[in-house]
């Protein structure tokens, strides 16, 4: 538990603040560690606020994404199922008033508050992590050369781009692809695609050095000095 997390969870106002939604900031800082991050399920924070509704939370952690009070991280099982968010917790108090109210976001409150300036909302917008990464796989799926079960190869690319930047995996695919070339491989003996990723088959070409592609010379035609070969 992150005490420092905790106390900015217990101190810190926001837009559009009910007693619910404090309570479910608050119970996420408590489960923070040193990196104020947690990964609680919906399930489990519902059943600790007293909700029956699960959706209801992912509403509410929406929000606080939307505020800035925290950034979601999707996480995903060996098989490439779904398992709980990670949630890092954003609380700053360095632009707070005395009452702890921040100044970012203008609160929502009965009466007007005094004395506080609401500089410019410059939080960026969430980005978009899935639609990017099926753009790059949608590159990388192109240029493969073989073409089988592109919904588990899609699961597995996404495993393996947690690890390895998707600009060394379309390298380490040319280099491959060179290779298969030079050897002249038969398609039944280059593996599927979901194979090579899982099996970390790209890294044997970590350290492949690039070979130039001879085109093979057209053999001389049998019908040339025909006769050359009925001399006695």
């Amino acid at each position: 538990m992150s005490i420092e997390c905790l106390n900015k969870a217990l101190k810190i106002q926001f837009e559009g603040q009910t007693p619910t939604k404090r309570l479910i900031l608050i119970l996420l800082a408590n489960y923070c560690d040193d990196e104020n991050s947690c990964y609680p399920s919906y399930s489990h924070i519902a059943k600790l606020a007293g909700l029956k509704d699960p959706k209801h939370i992912a509403r509410i952690i929406k929000e606080f994404e939307d505020l800035g009070l925290l950034k979601i991280q999707k996480r995903y099982k060996e098989d490439g199922g779904n398992t709980s968010n990670r949630y890092f917790l954003t609380l700053k108090t360095d632009n707070t008033d005395p009452r702890g109210l921040q100044t970012p976001t203008p609160p929502v409150l009965d009466t007007p508050t005094l004395g506080v300036s609401t500089p410019p909302n410059t939080k960026e917008e969430p980005k978009d992590d899935t639609k990017d990464i099926n753009d790059e796989f949608k590159k990388f799926w192109k240029v493969y050369p073989r073409k089988e079960n592109k919904a588990l190869s899609l699961i597995k690319y996404k495993i393996i781009t947690r690890k390895f930047k998707t600009d060394d995996i379309m390298l380490y695919l040319e280099r491959y692809l060179n290779d298969l070339e030079i050897k002249g491989t038969e398609k039944k003996y280059i593996p599927h695609c979901s194979t090579w990723l899982s099996q970390k088959r790209f890294l044997d070409y970590e350290d492949y050095q690039m070979q130039e592609i001879k085109t093979p010379k057209e053999k001389k035609s049998s019908n040339n000095n025909w006769y050359d070969d009925l001399a006695i």
